[in-house]
């Protein structure tokens, strides 16, 4: 769409919904993470020896790219937990049509049941008038 200047906008997104480009940043981010889950392994399973002069550069890298890890793990839960909120709106709009429902079909079956109790009056005086 273009404004008033003639210049390009991008259409607004709807109240709720999770922008393609935080999906995809989520997504790259989750894809990091396990590459880095699987560096992280292959340093535990060659793990040096106590003697090996390269043990401390060992635990070094393994400190670094545990520490990648939990920041990988903090910027996916912040990220989820951001995209759950823009959700929350639709969420609350959804529950809260549900209980309108519910409430709704409350009064349906108190209606049935009203007339179901008037129905077996009306039958009794039915079968009398036999």
């Amino acid at each position: 769409k273009k404004d008033e200047g003639g210049l390009t906008r991008k259409p607004q997104s709807r109240r709720g919904e999770i922008d393609r480009a935080t999906v995809d940043a989520l997504s790259q981010l989750q894809l990091i993470k396990a590459d880095l889950e699987k560096i992280s392994l292959a340093l535990v399973s060659n793990e040096p020896k106590l003697t090996d002069p390269r043990r401390a550069e060992w635990e070094q890298q393994l400190d670094k790219v545990d520490l990648a890890i939990s920041r990988a793990r903090s910027a996916l839960l912040n990220g989820l937990s951001a995209a759950f909120e823009k959700e929350v709106p639709d969420i609350e709009a959804a529950t809260g049509q549900l209980a309108e429902s519910l409430q709704r079909l409350k009064k349906v079956a108190e209606v049935i049941d009203a007339v179901a109790g008037v129905l077996g009056i009306v039958e009794k005086v039915i079968a009398l008038g036999r």
